[in-house]
């Protein structure tokens, strides 16, 4: 009997999943509060950063610094970053906006237009670009949590209707790779193109269980109406293994008439 006895506790201690007499040995859910915004370069999706000047500028940084910081995300992909704040380069925007609130900031290529960011105070490891058409790509980086590995995406996808499909196609491809994944960002994809990921199994925030969130803001406000097809283009997607909650698409006073950033809850099951 003492034999015995003792073979039980090793076989817990060495194999702490091991189910014994119906008793499992679960990780708890994690959660995560992410978001994705496309920040416009700062000037409604123009080039050149913030075009105001004196207090002007020093008033619209501190409403985006504020605002980076009231949604007390875990973690903040970007699209369309610019390197200064201020058309006159005179202030760093990630000193300026990320580095208050983020321990970690992760940069893909800078190009003319196309540059995306991961900001979080988790660290990723391995990170690197993949490739899309054009200058477009994304930042991929790892998360090592319950001894599992979650990929985390920061992706801009071409418009261009010569590139668009096959990247959106090359990007599922990539994802499907992945047993954990959170890829973020704009997919400049229409509704029925962004059908495509729940198709192949996905998750995602925009056009998921909760519905369709109008974030091409721009679009929305000069035809008059709140929400509309097609107009949704900026998403959260998810590997079937994190559930995705409490989605919104909030007006945030910043870049509103260029895009409107996603937010969401994730619960990772184990």
């Amino acid at each position: 009997m003492r034999i015995c006895n003792f073979f039980v506790v090793c076989v817990i201690l060495i194999f702490p999943g091991f189910r014994l007499l119906g008793i499992e040995s679960d990780q708890p859910p994690y959660r995560l509060r992410v978001g994705t915004y496309n920040v416009g370069h700062f000037n409604q999706g123009r080039l050149g950063g913030f075009q105001g000047e004196g207090k002007m500028m020093k008033a619209e940084l501190a409403n985006w610094r504020k605002w980076i910081g009231e949604q007390s995300l875990d973690i903040l992909a970007t699209n369309e970053w610019n390197h200064y704040f201020d058309k006159d380069s005179t202030l760093v925007a990630e000193e300026e906006l990320l580095k208050p609130f983020y321990k970690n900031v992760y940069w893909g290529r800078e190009n003319r237009w196309i540059y995306n960011g991961i900001a979080t105070n988790h660290q990723l490891h391995n990170l690197h670009q993949v490739q899309w058409n054009g200058d477009y790509y994304a930042l991929v980086g790892d998360l090592h949590l319950n001894g599992k590995v979650v990929k985390v995406i920061s992706t801009h996808i071409p418009w261009q209707k010569e590139w668009h499909d096959e990247s959106l196609y090359d990007l599922i491809e990539l994802l499907k790779q992945y047993e954990y994944f959170i890829c973020m960002g704009d997919m400049n994809a229409k509704d029925g193109n962004q059908q495509k990921f729940l198709e192949a199994g996905f998750h995602m925030a925009n056009g998921g269980a909760m519905g369709w969130f109008t974030t091409a803001q721009g679009n929305a406000a000069s035809s008059g109406y709140r929400g509309g097809e097609n107009i949704n283009i900026d998403n959260i997607v998810t590997s079937s293994n994190i559930r995705i909650m409490d989605v919104s698409a909030p007006v945030t006073g910043l870049n509103d008439l260029d895009h409107l950033p996603v937010l969401a809850d994730l619960v990772i099951t184990w």
